[in-house]
């Protein structure tokens, strides 16, 4: 039976094997439709294969991937990219999508800390001045008004469960990192993405210049 290394669309495992067990020739053409399963979650996956030769992926002894008369035309289920939210500066969106890989994965405890990193270093991010320990650092972004106080109760959700996670002997439950995963989500959207879109939209100095400048020849012209 052939096998096929991809990232599993199911569990995420990275280069997993996963094992052909049927396959059906659409008719007409040179391609198999075929089936697999991965081998650490099980999970099926079935993909439209071109075979350039009498070989079937599923008769192949041996890693499809690396078979050059065998051409995957299309797959299911396609692994979903994760997207963070807009406006992030490029640290925050690496360790959010760490974030929420390690979600995807099962890896609940580490998407637990890395939810907390992220909080973390937009904090430090959103008030670069700012001195002390994290909670202190929330206060200050409160005081100063550049968060709101759902906001910094948000914050202190975060850091304290996050906290948790790195001390806690249980593992963390899926439910909890999920949320976790969340509130990081929410706060990064009222902190950096909403300020970019409106920021986006907000007329610049040359379009101004510019406005004046149509208004001025207009004038001229009557």
């Amino acid at each position: 039976m052939g096998h096929l290394t991809i990232d599993c669309p199911h569990c995420h495992t990275n280069s997993v094997s996963l094992t052909s067990f049927a396959d059906v020739q659409k008719e007409g053409t040179y391609i198999w439709l075929t089936a697999f399963y991965c081998n650490s979650c099980f999970g099926g996956y079935f993909a439209e294969i071109l075979a350039e030769t009498s070989i079937r992926a599923h008769g192949l002894q041996g890693d499809i991937s690396n078979n050059q008369n065998l051409e995957i035309k299309s797959e299911y289920p396609v692994i979903e990219a994760i997207a963070a939210p807009q406006f992030l500066p490029g640290n925050i969106e690496k360790f959010y999508l760490q974030a929420a890989g390690s979600l995807e994965s099962e890896n609940y405890d580490a998407s637990s800390m890395m939810s907390r990193k992220v909080l973390e270093v937009a904090v430090k991010t959103l008030e670069p001045d700012g001195k002390g320990n994290l909670y202190n650092r929330i206060e200050s972004l409160a005081n100063g008004g550049k968060i709101t106080e759902e906001l910094k109760d948000w914050a202190h959700i975060i850091r304290d469960d996050g906290n948790d996670a790195t001390h806690e002997e249980d593992p963390v439950s899926p439910g909890f990192a999920k949320e976790l995963l969340s509130f990081s989500e929410m706060f990064l959207m009222y902190t950096f993405t909403m300020p970019g879109m409106v920021d986006l939209r907000r007329p610049k100095e040359n379009d101004h210049e510019s406005e004046k400048s149509e208004v001025g020849q207009a004038k001229e012209s009557a």
